[in-house]
């Protein structure tokens, strides 16, 4: 709390970290925290339902796993004290957690929490080559984005990522983009798992299942691992049809799959071109350092 107090004291920039909600929510900007308040403004929304503030206040506001209902924090009233203030408390916990580890808190830039857990927000193009902004203290890294968003559109920002339930509270981000070259891949879904050296598979959360193919359009598929995989030594890629009929003969033809860290944007993307999928079937193919796109 020393470091809010800081900042708050120094006037140049405040993080919020669940503002009160009761007696606030609804007040005019002059009586609740707002990002006029300093030169620059962040916020964690954790529990919009309950002690926190639901709307957004600062220059970006964030909510990690929705705002509410933190994952690890009771979900029965019979657990006392700790049901009322977990969910509150949260924000304080993912700050530090930001300041004193390696985790790397990447949010999305999305209109709702809805839109993101559908997969509408996977990845961070707003931001350039930035990439996706991180939930603490490195947020002023995307300041000067983030004010004059709001200074000349008067456009808030709000982002969202999820957690796990335990301190440091760390998930790991990859978006997979396939380009199709076969125009009879149509609604259907694609699901995607990575091989580590080690010879370990690691499964994602996967944010959008059915899509609609396009010929020659890239789609993109964002995916949160509980580990970080550094070593990707395969990538494990298969392709369902959404209807009742599927074809188990059919073949399509992709031109393009790459893999990219969201969580450290820093690593190279890894590539896979030109090559068959059989539906329903899981293929597993070796990536290798994508080729310098050609402008």
């Amino acid at each position: 709390m020393r470091v809010y107090i800081f900042l708050c004291l120094m006037c140049w920039a405040r993080s919020g970290l669940d503002p009160a909600g009761p007696q606030f929510s609804g007040k005019p900007s002059h009586g609740r925290l707002d990002y006029t308040d300093a030169n620059f403004v962040d916020v964690i929304h954790t529990d919009i339902n309950g002690l926190g503030i639901k709307q957004p206040l600062g220059h970006i506001d964030f909510y990690p796993n929705g705002g509410k209902k933190q994952p690890g924090c009771p979900k029965s009233i019979f657990s006392g004290l700790e049901f009322i203030k977990c969910d509150h408390q949260r924000a304080v916990y993912l700050f530090m957690a930001a300041l004193e580890t390696n985790c790397n808190f990447i949010s999305f830039s999305c209109r709702s929490y809805k839109d993101y857990k559908t997969g509408l927000c996977a990845d961070c193009a707003d931001f350039k080559e930035k990439s996706c902004p991180k939930l603490g203290y490195q947020t002023e890294l995307w300041k000067d984005i983030l004010k004059e968003r709001i200074e000349n559109t008067t456009l808030r920002t709000t982002v969202f990522l999820d957690t796990v339930g335990t301190n440091p509270f760390c998930t790991y981000y990859f978006v997979l983009s396939i380009i199709v070259l076969d125009k009879n891949m149509k609604d259907g879904y694609v699901t995607f798992k990575l091989l580590n050296q080690l010879g370990i598979i690691e499964e994602p959360r996967l944010y959008e299942r059915h899509k609609i193919f396009y010929k020659l359009q890239e789609f993109k598929i964002l995916g949160q691992f509980l580990n970080d995989v550094a070593n990707i030594s395969s990538i494990g890629l298969a392709y369902f049809q959404s209807s009742n009929q599927q074809c188990s003969t059919c073949k399509y033809t992709i031109q393009l799959l790459k893999l990219k860290s969201l969580t450290y944007p820093e690593r190279p993307p890894l590539c896979i071109y030109n090559f068959v999928l059989k539906e329903s079937k899981e293929l597993f193919l070796t990536p290798s350092t994508c080729k310098p796109e050609i402008k």
